[in-house]
């Protein structure tokens, strides 16, 4: 039973859902007005119009906020839509690229780092949560039947995610000056090809 029927049953009021889009909006803007470490839940609270209590028991922390304020509930799996794995791993680079790109995530990333280094069930849920469908159909795309080709597609793509994303993060803070289409572009042609995928 989800938390809005056990609600109705109780004679709870049902939760509101425009609240959650206010507040993760309101989250993003004052991200990017007064930064991570000057962001607060009751700021955020304020700036939504709502109380801080409905914050918390949504989010269990200001990581855990802005987390889903950048990147969402769930990850979007609508560019992996008819993709075959050429196209699975040229959309991991480009939608890591993208990621680490956006002003948001640039302003959150320092913080979030410390967040997730100091809160492991964070961390853990983060990357199960984000990496699991995008594993999966990897792992479709492989074929893979044998519970050996599936523990090696899956370890394929875990790594492959990985080295996007690192390649990405270090693209959009350290290697600034490299970022381009076609360094991009051959990233995506040396991950297809360690993969078998070109």
């Amino acid at each position: 039973m989800t938390d809005e029927e056990q609600r109705a049953v109780s004679g709870g009021r049902p939760r509101d859902a425009s609240i959650d889009q206010r507040v993760l909006a309101a989250t993003r803007e004052l991200l990017m007005e007064v930064g991570w470490d000057n962001l607060s839940v009751r700021m955020v609270a304020v700036r939504a119009g709502v109380g801080r209590s409905s914050l918390n028991r949504r989010w269990g922390s200001k990581a855990e906020l802005v987390l889903y304020a950048i990147l969402g509930e769930t990850p979007d799996l609508s560019p992996f839509s008819g993709t075959d794995l050429p196209g699975w791993i040229e959309w991991v680079v480009r939608g890591s690229h993208e990621l680490f790109s956006t002003p948001e995530v640039s302003e959150a990333v320092p913080g979030l780092m410390l967040a997730l280094r100091e809160n492991d069930e964070l961390r853990k849920a983060l990357w199960a949560n984000f990496s699991g469908p995008a594993v999966q159909l990897f792992i479709d795309h492989r074929h893979a039947t044998t519970a050996a080709q599936r523990r090696r597609a899956d370890r394929d793509a875990r790594a492959i995610l990985v080295m996007a994303a690192g390649a990405a993060l270090f693209m959009s803070t350290i290697a600034s000056d490299e970022d381009s289409d076609a360094l991009r572009g051959r990233i995506t042609e040396l991950l297809q090809r360690s993969a078998g995928a070109e």
